[in-house]
């Protein structure tokens, strides 16, 4: 039993390393793709990402304590319309960052083909993240 259990484990662990070779040789592919090497795209994507990391810097520093709920979303004409977990204001951060991680991949794959294409997945990413950061700061200055 423990022959067949050593086996399993050493055919576990030569597989995760042969993923994470797999990985990073893909992650080495990408970085010295001509999709990064384009400075607006490159230029975009760095703004985007140092705006995401600060929404989240954000959520963190601001974070309230207690199970009482929190504003999520305020609308002018109706008032607060969603009360939730404080733990819920990182799904905003999540979202935009899947959206950026979403774009890029889809932008790196039309960037031969379609160079207006990406130029406009990588802007929207931006504008996204632009988007988001504010209404996080409106989230924070609410419940505050």
């Amino acid at each position: 039993m423990s022959n067949k259990k050593e086996n399993f484990l050493k055919v576990a662990v030569r597989r995760v390393f042969i993923l994470i070779k797999f990985l990073f040789s893909g992650l080495k592919l990408f970085v010295s793709s001509p999709f990064l090497k384009n400075k607006i795209i490159y230029n975009l994507i760095a703004l985007s990402s140092i705006l995401n990391i600060f929404l989240w810097i954000i959520f963190l520093q601001n974070k309230k304590e207690g199970n009482y709920p929190v504003i999520l979303h305020y609308n002018m004409i109706f008032g607060v319309d969603y009360l939730d977990q404080y733990q819920k204001i990182y799904n905003i951060s999540a979202m935009g960052l899947i959206i950026l991680l979403f774009n890029l991949i889809l932008g790196y794959y039309l960037y031969q083909k379609e160079k207006l294409a990406t130029y406009l997945l990588v802007f929207s990413a931006f504008v996204v993240q632009i988007f988001l950061l504010f209404a996080g700061f409106l989230i924070i200055i609410i419940n505050s």
